[in-house]
């Protein structure tokens, strides 16, 4: 059984590899640059990890419980019920505000993450078999709850819609993120208010 210090030592080790990073890359970063920004020697980094790859693996691990909150239904449930009378749009804005802060919270291991799967096969297959499910089911849910109106809208294959939803969420909380440092940042209830026009205008019947 671990220590306190000795946890207190691997999370800050933990810590300092996932500011390193998300600043450059996994194949960018050091275990010289992460033990300086841990403050502790680089050989103390390899008592609790292999390798820079163990690492990584343990940010992946990290990012799989994290993620629940982010997907958490039963909070979604609760979003529904008490906004029932309001219309779909409506609902959707407060479940994506609500979500962009679980996503703020832990924006540095959702960048490192959806960054290095492009080039690791193990971080990739832990990622579909540990996350898409949670993503899907969460998606599938909201749009299976709020009721779409079958006659203003196409017909709907919940599945696709799901992920083409899905995509434009992430897409639209990575990039207004990634700008935070500009001054004249587009506030974010605007962002999603046009994402939501964009998205039910596309599945609209004409």
């Amino acid at each position: 059984m671990k220590s306190e210090k000795s946890k207190n030592t691997q999370e800050k080790i933990f810590n300092a590899a996932l500011k390193v990073f998300s600043e450059k890359g996994f194949s960018g970063a050091t275990t010289s640059e992460i033990s300086k920004e841990a403050g502790v020697a680089e050989g103390t980094i390899f008592r609790y990890y292999k390798t820079k790859k163990d690492i990584l693996r343990g940010v992946m691990l990290e990012y799989v419980e994290r993620f629940e909150e982010f997907a958490n239904l039963e909070s979604l449930k609760k979003i529904i019920r008490e906004n029932k009378d309001k219309s779909i749009e409506e609902i959707l804005k407060i479940i994506l505000l609500d979500r962009y802060k679980v996503f703020e919270k832990n924006y540095n291991i959702m960048k490192v993450i959806h960054y290095e799967m492009q080039f690791h096969e193990d971080i990739k297959s832990m990622y579909i078999e540990k996350i898409r499910e949670k993503e899907y089911q969460m998606s599938n849910y909201i749009f299976k709850q709020i009721k779409i109106n079958k006659e203003e809208y196409k017909n709907i294959d919940y599945k696709l819609i799901s992920r083409i939803f899905r995509g434009m969420m992430f897409g639209v909380f990575f990039q207004r993120r990634s700008e935070m440092e500009k001054d004249n940042i587009i506030p974010i209830e605007k962002e999603i208010d046009v994402m939501i026009d964009v998205f039910f205008n596309g599945i609209k019947k004409k």
